[in-house]
Formats: structure tokens, sequence, C-alpha cells
């Protein structure tokens, strides 16, 4: 069979007529009967209804504008259908040129297109995008209607005569459109109908012996096309090779977003033998193994091109069907590529070889990497259209580079570009020069360069002018001040480039941009530097992104369609730009572009707290009214279950947060405005301490006792007998059991009552005597509710009263807990409060500890009080002393099970358990030095807040060794330790109960990890989050001089628990 059916040099209107002569039943393309679904199926167009198309669009043109006389150039934007392809050749008969420009440029970038193309006049179709009406307020341009498609198609137009032949119109305009540009705008091209002659030749070219061109399998194909419309390379397939090789266009809903799912549900409709997707697809397939079974099932081949897929994306669907690198440029046009087998899978997808006759050239540009060229030849220039486009040149040069295979000739891989273009994962590009000159421009900035690649969307990374440590905090203020200057830039860059505040890295004072002995920045050098930095903000955002929702951080909670869809219509006129929508007009016709679509997802889970939100949420509900309504019905069976028990929770916390800020207020009533300030730091200290019989504080009663500055500790303790308690627990912890009577008085007190619970003449002693409170009494139990802890909240307001009114206004220093914040979605967390009331752990120990900070924040903040909150985690054994770690905590319970089972958990949680815990006796020295210590006033007068943790971390799986042989030792050889997965070292746990349910008592002695269940059930689910702790650090040398936790460390603990 003749696939070629059209002769050479011939006028691409030219072949259609023809075709429509000679083939009018053979079949072109096949769109969806409506534009947002696939509900109604497909239609079919053959050439008969082409041809007619494209006279419909030379008539409308001319009976508009009247016969064209130097090819005027026409601006179209409109939705993904036929109308690109039957106005760009309507408009050559006409005697004009179709320009079709990125909806998603900046107006500016549209305004410097029109400008060099002389373009005066911009079809619109209807409904009209949203960006058209802002390029019509930038500009002079005049608006005109676009037809209709089914005006084109169904409507029998007279021909529009066009004789013109080959020689004729060869130099003639074809279409223009724009690449990326090298100078930060984007840049005009035109192809010439030679240029598209050149094209449709050298997809024909023959290969070498033994070879396979990889183009072949567009020959007579039916072709699934996800390329946008405005791109080159959906012209080179649907107009030059689909009339070249009698290859069969198939479109997706011209309403739609390209993704995997428009991909598969299109298969559902239409039989296709292969397509030709974004980079973005491919990585959709390769996360989804369901998806792939599908589609892979469907389909023989899958094409992509215009970006780089990561190879551990693309794998996953080149194990399960043929994936297709397609290479080219909106200059060269499509260069073939031959395979000495072109049609059997590889999972050596990447690597490329590029035909020869063509005038490709690599040459080396360092070790390893080599840039392409394609070198002009006289022989062969027939099929070189980049020469079409830049008769001037000899060389053409599109800035890609590669590097050869380690083991193959001939065959490359790409790695990268030359110039500053970065290529997302769309496959769209951006220049980011003129933003980074934008950015820059700011006094703060140093330098700044805009990351992406391989990325769905940018990023920013900037170097300070003064290059500092910042804590989150400080970085999060630095934003705020640097963000103007970025909005600003945001402003004239295209809409898949613009970055989000969540997209900044600030580079690291350790490591400066790396520079040429000149000065010059080195792009591509310092973003490899960056790697693992950019890997983890990204990972970052999206965390946060799911963290929002699952723990319910909620704005606004509509439970009606009117008032959400008010919210809704906000949030994507919010991501677009766009100043009106109305709520039944589709949004992706009108011009909403996959970026702005994963925005707008984001924002609305994030808002609504409704995880089940998607993407193809948004694509298959593409209205403001019709978005409302499938967002109220996915809302109704969350908000019954989880969400009511998340705002239970919230609501429970914000009403004692309330309740106790509206004590502090009227205590406020009652400030004393010219109290004695508080004694200085090299005066005698006399503290008060709390809980100084439990574990952390007879280590505090120790440390505090040998410091010099102390004069006198007021250990206040709810038990009767806390003097002879507090020996019996030191000997037990082999500490110092006398506590001298001179230093240390012990008092009975419960601070939830009035002078907490004591004689008003003792009260009113330790009033004229404090200097400190050190708050360090707290119920540790993870099992009961939040109102069990309602006599220590009191406690608090009642410490709060009583160092109001104090004689030396006493610092108040709260030992909290990092599961006060466990839920926080930011990562590090950073040494600061938190508004966000779902920032606890689910359980009222983390909650009880996060109101108490809230209600000592509102005292710092109303009664300008000296507030330290020290946020302690994970506390481990003692290593100076002989004691041991409390075999009954969660960690101890778990190696004690784990010799009974014979198994150890690989790790501590979803990620590769860090270790960051702090020594008992460490712990009370660093406390002890953040409480003597000079802390600086805090401008907001808020309190300061220390995370204790240990800044030198090791993992669980280093130590994982020493406890299997601890184990094994202890055993005596009766038992192998078996290394597992967390997950089943849950179940064996369970197992092991439901076995032994005779004798609970023995079992739970044996098995005691059941007792905590709930603790390991909690890290098998979740990321184990990361704490900032650089002020604690500059705060405690303490804390900067300790070591990570060590293997005999761990064996001495073990040790302990096991005897």
């Amino acid at each position: 069979m003749d696939l070629h059916l059209h002769q050479d040099n011939e006028i691409l209107v030219n072949i259609v007529d023809r075709r429509a002569r000679e083939s009018p039943q053979l079949l072109y393309a096949a769109f969806p009967v409506l534009p947002t679904s696939y509900d109604a199926g497909y239609r079919e167009i053959n050439y008969a209804q082409l041809a007619n198309a494209v006279n419909g669009a030379a008539w409308h043109i001319s009976r508009l504008l009247g016969p064209g006389k130097n090819f005027e150039t026409l601006a179209y934007i409109g939705p993904n259908d036929l109308r690109y392809n039957t106005l760009v050749l309507g408009a050559v008969k006409a005697g004009y040129k179709m320009f079709l420009s990125s909806p998603r440029n900046s107006i500016a970038a549209h305004s410097h297109l029109f400008k060099l193309l002389d373009c005066k006049t911009i079809l619109i179709p209807d409904p009209q995008p949203a960006v058209v009406d802002d390029i019509l307020k930038a500009s002079s341009l005049r608006a005109l209607a676009a037809p209709s498609l089914a005006y084109l198609i169904d409507t029998l137009h007279p021909e529009y005569p066009y004789t013109k032949t080959f020689e004729d119109a060869k130099h003639e305009p074809l279409l223009a459109f724009h690449t990326s540009g090298s100078t930060g705008l984007p840049k005009p091209i035109t192809w010439s109908h030679d240029y598209a002659a050149a094209a449709m030749k050298c997809s024909r070219i023959d290969p070498p012996e033994g070879f396979e061109l990889q183009e072949r399998v567009f020959q007579g194909s039916r072709l699934f096309f996800m390329l946008p419309p405005f791109h080159a390379a959906n012209h080179i397939a649907s107009i030059c090779y689909a009339f070249a090789h009698r290859m069969m266009c198939i479109y997706p809903p011209a309403g739609a977003i390209p993704s995997a799912k428009v991909l598969a549900d299109g298969l559902k409709h239409i039989k296709a033998d292969l397509a030709f997707v974004p980079p973005t697809v491919v990585a959709e397939l390769g996360r989804d193994a369901t998806m792939l079974e599908f589609v892979c099932s469907n389909l023989k081949t899958l094409a992509t091109g215009g970006g780089d897929v990561p190879t551990a994306l693309g794998d996953p669907v080149a194990k399960r069907m043929r994936l297709m690198m397609v290479y080219g440029s909106s200059e060269m046009g499509i260069i073939p590529l031959i395979r000495r087998d072109a049609t059997t899978l590889s999972e050596d997808w990447k690597p490329i070889m590029f035909t020869p006759g063509l005038g490709i050239v690599l040459r080396p540009v360092n070790e390893n990497v080599y840039e392409l060229y394609q070198a002009r030849d006289p022989e062969i220039e027939w099929r070189q259209p980049v020469f079409k486009l830049y008769p001037h040149l000899d060389i053409f040069k599109p800035g890609d580079l590669f590097s050869p295979h380690p083991s193959k000739p001939d065959i490359w891989i790409y790695c990268g570009r030359s110039d500053d273009i970065i290529v997302f994962l769309t496959g769209e590009k951006t220049n980011p020069t003129t933003m980074e000159a934008s950015v820059a421009s700011n006094p703060e900035i140093k330098a700044c360069l805009v990351a992406g690649a391989q990325r769905f969307q940018a990023s920013l990374i900037l170097e300070l002018a003064d290059p500092k440590e910042m804590s989150l905090s400080q970085k999060a203020e630095a934003i705020e001040r640097i963000w103007p200057t970025i909005n600003e830039a945001n402003r004239v860059c295209p809409n898949h480039a613009k970055v989000s505040k969540s997209h900044i890295l600030f580079a690291d004072p350790k490591k400066p941009f790396a520079r040429t002995s000149k000065g010059t920045l080195q792009r591509r050098l310092t973003i490899s530097m960056y790697t693992e930095e950019l890997d983890a903000l990204y990972e970052d955002a999206e965390r946060l992104e799911n963290a929002n929702v699952i723990n319910g951080k909620i704005s606004k909670q509509p439970n009606d369609s009117e008032s959400l869809g008010a919210l809704i219509r906000q949030a994507i006129m919010g991501v677009t730009g766009w100043s009106s929508l109305e709520d039944d007009t589709n949004i992706f016709i009108i011009g909403m572009d996959s970026l702005q679509t994963l925005l707008l997802t984001r924002n609305l889970r994030e808002e609504l707290a409704i995880a089940e939100i998607a993407p193809s949420t948004v694509y298959t509900n593409p209205s403001v009214s019709q978005l409302a309504r499938a967002i109220l019905d996915l809302s109704a069976s969350q908000q019954a279950s989880l969400g009511h028990i998340r705002e239970s929770r919230k609501h429970a916390i914000s009403s004692l947060i309330t309740q106790h800020q509206s004590l502090i207020d009227e205590l406020a009533s009652s400030l004393v405005v010219d109290k004695p300030a508080a004694k200085g730091v090299d005066q005698k200290r006399n503290v008060l301490l709390t809980g100084s019989t439990g574990a952390v504080g007879s280590y505090l009663l120790q440390t505090l006792l040998r410091s010099p500055s102390v004069s006198h500790i007021y250990c206040l303790n709810r038990s009767p007998n806390s003097s002879s308690l507090q020996e019996e627990r030191n000997k037990a912890r082999k500490l110092a059991t006398i506590a001298p009577s001179e230093r240390v008085t012990f008092l009975t007190v419960d601070l939830s009552q009035e002078f907490f619970g004591l004689e008003p003449e003792v009260y009113n002693q330790l009033q004229s005597n404090a200097t400190d409170i050190l708050l360090n009494a707290w119920p540790v139990n993870f099992n009961i509710p939040l109102d069990a802890f309602m006599p220590q909240l009191s406690g608090i307001t009642n410490v709060v009263k009583f160092a109001l009114h104090a004689q030396c206004s006493p610092s108040i220093f709260f030992i909290s807990s990092i599961s006060s914040m466990l839920s926080h979605p930011e990562s590090p967390i950073p040494e600061s409060i938190m508004m966000d009331t779902s920032a606890p752990a689910p359980m009222g120990y983390g909650e009880s500890k996060y109101i108490a900070e809230r209600i000592l924040d509102y005292a710092a903040q109303k009664l300008h009080m000296n507030v330290k909150i020290a946020r302690v985690g994970q506390v481990a054994g003692p290593i100076h002393s002989a004691g041991t770690w409390n075999k009954w905590e969660w960690l101890p319970s778990l190696v004690i099970s784990s010799l009974h089972v014979g198994a150890l958990p690989d790790s501590l949680s979803l990620s590769p358990s860090q270790v960051d815990w702090v020594p008992i006796d460490t712990l009370a020295e660093v406390l002890v030095e953040l409480l003597l210590g000079s802390t600086p006033a805090s401008k907001a007068e808020t309190a300061t807040v220390f995370h204790i943790v240990n800044p030198y971390v090791t993992t669980w799986a280093a130590l994982l060794p020493t406890l299997v042989a601890t184990l094994e030792r202890s055993s005596h050889g009766k038992k192998k330790i078996e290394i597992v997965s967390l997950k089943a070292w849950l179940q064996i746990i369970k197992a092991d109960a439901e076995a032994n349910r005779s004798d609970v008592e023995k079992m739970l002695e044996r098995n005691p990890a059941l007792k905590v269940l709930s603790i390991y059930e909690t890290f098998s689910t979740q990321e184990a989050p990361r704490f900032e702790s650089e002020r604690a650090k500059r705060a405690s040398q303490t804390l900067r001089e300790m070591e990570a936790i060590k293997p005999e460390w761990m064996d001495k603990w073990c040790e302990g628990w096991l005897s």
C-alpha cells in the first residue's frame, strides 16, 4: 500500500483538496462530540469534510477582512480542537498567516510577539478565553469572531479558489508561532511552505541497512494526539506527518488538560495504535500501575517529547509497552531516529540514535558532554527544514546537550541545555534570565537561579547579599520581605514558570553559588550542587499540601453550593489572574492550564480539607457550578466521620485556649506598670521546680544543686511526703540521695488551687523570693483524654497569676513536648509558637501541652512576662551516671517485646528512622543552662521557644546490630533475632497476644509493647517530623557539644532493661 499519498513539493492546502477529490472518505481525524467529556462518543472527519472546513475558514476570514495582500498576521487562541488546523490552512488560501500564541504567555510576552509580527487582528472563539480579555486591554488589537467548529464542518461551503503551485508559493509563510527565546522573551518563527515540504521529506528518510526508522510507526496509524495546539510539534504531527503518512489524528476533549486519565478514558471510546503525549503523562503512568495496565493493554506505543522524563518514572512504562522518545525543535522539526529493532520493548528507552544523512553532529563541550549541531549540506538540504527557516546559516545549534552511551557507540542520552532554557516535565520551556535579573535587583539578593528541569513547576534559589545561617522563621520573614520583588517578576513570566512561596530555597552560606574566575555564575554546576536541597524543597511542598489536608488546616467549610461556588470562583481567579468568571463557563475552554489546575487542586484541598479533591475532579467538573456540586458530594461522607472528629477536637482546643486567655485578660487589668525588673543573670537565683520526684525532675534537681548561681530550690510536688519520695527515687536512679535543707525546700502543692493549696504566708514568701519558675510536672500518659488535664491547665494560669504579682518578676520556663507539634505540617518545625490548633498530636497529652504553650505565650504578650518554652524530644537513659532508662516506656517495651518474639523492626517510622534522642542527664544540663541563661527578648514580646532534640542524629539502622547482638546475648544463644519491617513486627506482636490470652499479666510482662501499641501503629503510618533547634543550640553549650547516640550507650540501656 502506498502510504505517501501526496506528491513531493506540494502546498499543504493543495494536498487537502487533491485528497478530497481522490480519496474523499479517507479519515483524517476524530474528536469527541462534547468539548469536555467522552460521554457522547467520537466524531470522525474525512478529507472531504476537512477540505470543506478549510474552505469555510478561508471564506470566513476573507468576508471579515477581504482577500489578503501581504500575508497579514492573524492571531488565534482557542480550545484544543480542529479549528487550529482549519484556520491555519484557511488563512493560507485567503492570503493571510495565522499566529498561534501560547495562552500561558504573560501579557508582556504577547505584546512583544504581536509587535514583532506586526499583528493587528485576533480571532476570538466563543466562549472567549479569559487571557484574551487581558490581551485586548493591554493592546490595540482588533478582535473578530472566529467561526465555530460546527459551522466549519457542518455547513457546506463553496470551494475557495487557490491556484498557486509549489514554486509560486514555496517561500511564502505557512504559519507563525514562537519559541522560548534566548533573551527572556519568546521569539516568533514563521514556517514557509518550503519548510513543511522539507519536514515531510525528512520524515520519509531511509534508515541504514540493519536499522529501522523509529518514526515509521506513525505510518498508517491511528494516533491519539495530546500535545497543545499552539506547539510546533502539533503541526508537524497533525498536518505534516498526517498528510505524508496517511495518519489519522485522534483528539482528546477540547477542554481537557493532558493527563493519563484523559488518555485512558479516551481509549475506552476509540481504538488507537499509539499516543503522542507530553512527559507529564508518562510520569503519571509510571506512578499508577492500574492506569498503566489499562493503557498498555489498549495501546502498542507511547511516544513522548518536548521534555525529559525522569528515569524512575519512565522505567515502569517501558517494561510494559514500547516507550518512544521523539527528538526535535520548533526550528529543526522532528529529527528521525533509528533503532536496531524499532518494534520491540526495550527497558533501555532513554538513549537515542540519530539517523545518518541529516547533518547531525555532536561536538564535545567538556568531559562526557557533547552539544548537538545540525550542519547544512547542499546535497541533503531538501530534507533539512531548519535551513529553509534560516537560509543564511550553515550551522544550527538548538542548545541541547547529550552524553554518549557508556557501552554502545553512536547512541546518546539527553542531559540538558547549553543555554539558560528550562524544560519542565510538562514539556513547556522558559528562559529564566528576565525573572532572575528582576529578583536580583532586590538589594537583599546577591544572585538567584530559577530551577525546575524535570519538575512540574519552577523554584527559586536565592543567594543573599548578607549570607548567614537562618532559622525557619527567619527564612519565612525574609521571603515576606522579598516577595513583592518576586511577585512583580511573576507578572511578566509565563504562567507555567511562576514561582510560589513554597518553592523558594535559600543558598547555604557554606555553599556559595559556583562562579568562574571572572565571577560569572555557573548555572548548571550550581543547580547540581543543590540537587538534594531542591529534592527536599519539592518533597516538603508536596508533604505540606498533604499534611494540611490530613490535619484539617481549614479556613472555610461552606456547606451549600452558592457559598462553595463563591470560594471556588475566587480560588480559580486567584490562580489564573482572571478578573471575572461565570459559574457555568468551562474553565479549560477559556484557557486554564495544567499547572493552574494543580495549584487550584492544592488550594481547594487545603482550604476545604478534602483529600479526595484531585486534578481529575477539576477536569471532569470544569465549571464553578459543576465543581461545587462535586465537592459537596465528596465532602458529605468525609464530614460525617473524620471531619466531625477533627473539628470537635479543634473546637475543644480553641475553647480551652479562649477560656484561659480570658483569665489572662482579667489579670492584665491589674497589671502594675512600675514593677521591679527581674533579677540579673549574675545575681543569685531562687528556683521553683515542679515535679522534682519524676525522672527528669530528679536530674533537674541534681543539676540545679551543682549550679553556683542557684541559691535555693523550692520543690513543689503533689505528694505529701515528697522529701522521702525524692530520696527513695534518687536512690533507685543511682543519684545523690541527700538534699541539703539549706538549699532545698520541699512543699506539697496543688497548682490548680488558689495559693497553690499553700498557706497564704508560705505562698507570699514564695512570691517574695522566686526568680525563676521551672514547670516540669505533667502526667505522662498518652492514653487519657484532654479533659483529664484540666487541673494542669488551671495550674498554668495560676502560675501566671503568681508570677505577675511576685516581687522579682520571675521567669516562667515550661517543659513542653514535641508532641505538641507532631501534627504540624511544616518540616522542620520552627522554634516558635504555632497558632494552628491542629498542630498537636491527637492525644490528650500533646493537646494539653499545646494549650499550655498558647496560654503562656498569650501571657508573655499581654503581661510582658519572660516566658521560655522547651519542647523536649525523646528522652533517653543517662550516660554520665549508673542509672537506667525506665523500662516501661515505649522504646524499652519495644526491645523487651522484640526479645520475646525474636524480631526487631527495621525502622521506627515510614521514613528512614532518625535517632535524635537526648540522654536524660544531658537534658537536665541543657534545661538548666536555658533557664539560667540570658535570652534576648523578642520584639513581639512572645514566648521564646527551644527544641531540645539531639542536633547530631544517628539512625535506627546504625543501632540495630548492637540491639541484635545484645538481645541474642541476653537469650544465651537460645534466640536468633530477625530484622523485619515495622508493619510485620506489629503483626507478630499482635499474633503473640492472640496466642497467649490465658495469662494476661504474664503476657504483658513478656510482651509490654502491647500496652503502647497505638504509638507503634502511628509510627507505621507517619513520617517522623524534623525539628529546628538552632536557637536552642545557640543558647546551650551542652546541646552544641552533645554527641549522637552511641551503640555502646544502647548496649548499656538494654542490659538495664533485660537484667
